[in-house]
C-alpha cells in the first residue's frame, strides 16, 4: 500500500491517485447500469449521453467515497451512477411524470392485447381496455411526441436507410440554405443594379410607382407630363429590365417586337453588361447611388 493510499484510507478522503484507480477499475459499472436503465427508456434517448452521465456519476462517486463506512465501492458507485443517469434523463425530458405514467399504461395495455389478439391492436381497442376514449389515447401520444427532444445528429434506426436525423429534415427558411440564399441575393442585387442603370425619368417612374406605391397621375403631375407619358416611361423601364434579365436568366419572356425604343434597350443592356460583374451584381454595389431600397 502506498503512502498516499494509506493516508487516504486512514482519513477517509480519496487522493487523486485513488480516484483514478477506482474509476478505471469500476468503469464497467457504467455500461452495466446504463443497459439496465435504458431498457425502460424510449428508443430516441441517446445511449451515449446516458453513458456520459453515468461516467460523471462514477467520477463523483470516487471523489465522495469514504472507505470507513464499510460499504463496498462497487455498490456505492452503482447507486451514484444510477442517480446521475436518471437525473440527466429527467433534465432533458419535457414530459410530466403523469404523462410518462399514462404512456407506460398505454404500452403495457397494447402489449397485453397483442398477446391476446395475436395482432397489433388499434387505438379504439386500447382505449376500451383502459376504460377511456380513443381521443384520450391519441392526445397522450401526441403530447409525448411534442415533449420529446431529439438531436439533429442522432443516428436513425438501422432498419431504415441510415444517416442522421438532420438529413431527414427539410429546412423551410431559405436564409439557412446556402444555395437558395445565394440565388436570392444575386437576384435582388441584379435587380437593384439594373434599375440603377436606367435613364433618370424611366427609373423615377418605375421606383415611385412599383416600390413606393404612388399613382401614375401623381407622378405625372410632379414631372409636369401627362399620365399617358408617365405610363409610357414606366413601360420603357420595364421593357429595358426585361431585355437585360433575358440575357442573364433563362425562361425570361422576350420583349414584344413592336415595343418602341429597341435601340435604346440594346444600348442599355450593353451598358449594364459592360459596367458590372457577377460580384457587383451579387452585392448590388452598383446601386449604391439609389436612395430608395427595393430589395
Amino acid at each position: 500500500m502506498t503512502t498516499a493510499t494509506a493516508t487516504a484510507t486512514a482519513t477517509g478522503v480519496s487522493t487523486a491517485v485513488d480516484v483514478n484507480a477506482l474509476v478505471e477499475e469500476h468503469l464497467y459499472l457504467v455500461g452495466h447500469v446504463v443497459n439496465q436503465l435504458s431498457a425502460r427508456f424510449p428508443r430516441h434517448v441517446d445511449r451515449d449521453e446516458l453513458r456520459g452521465a453515468g461516467a460523471a456519476g462514477l467520477v463523483d462517486a470516487a471523489h465522495r467515497y469514504d472507505p470507513s463506512t464499510g460499504v463496498p465501492f462497487g455498490r456505492y458507485a452503482a447507486i451514484r451512477i444510477r442517480g446521475a443517469v436518471l437525473d440527466a434523463t429527467r433534465s432533458r425530458d419535457w414530459a410530466t411524470r403523469r404523462l410518462r405514467r399514462d404512456l407506460r399504461t398505454i404500452e403495457s395495455t397494447q402489449a397485453e392485447l397483442e398477446e391476446k389478439l395475436q395482432r397489433r391492436p388499434d387505438d379504439a381497442e386500447i382505449a376500451e381496455a383502459m376504460g377511456t376514449d380513443e381521443s384520450a389515447v391519441r392526445s397522450r401520444r401526441a403530447a409525448a411526441v411534442t415533449s420529446t427532444l431529439l438531436t439533429l445528429d442522432r443516428p436513425v434506426r438501422e432498419d431504415e436507410s441510415g444517416g442522421v436525423l438532420g438529413d431527414r429534415l427539410v429546412e423551410q427558411d431559405t436564409a439557412w440554405l446556402p444555395e437558395a440564399a445565394l440565388e436570392h441575393n444575386e437576384l435582388v442585387g441584379t435587380l437593384r443594379t439594373a434599375i440603377a442603370h436606367l435613364p433618370e425619368l424611366p427609373r423615377k417612374v418605375l421606383v415611385e410607382h412599383h416600390f413606393e406605391g404612388r399613382l401614375l397621375r401623381d407622378i405625372a403631375d410632379d414631372l409636369g407630363v401627362t399620365e399617358a407619358r408617365a405610363s409610357q416611361l414606366r413601360h420603357e423601364a420595364l421593357h429595358a429590365l426585361q431585355a437585360y434579365f433575358g440575357t442573364a436568366y433563362d425562361n425570361v419572356p422576350t420583349v414584344p417586337a413592336d415595343a418602341p425604343g429597341k435601340r435604346r434597350r440594346a444600348a442599355y443592356v450593353a451598358q449594364v453588361s459592360t459596367n458590372t460583374t457577377w460580384r457587383t451584381r451579387l452585392t448590388g454595389d452598383d446601386a449604391a447611388d439609389l436612395t430608395t431600397s427595393f430589395a
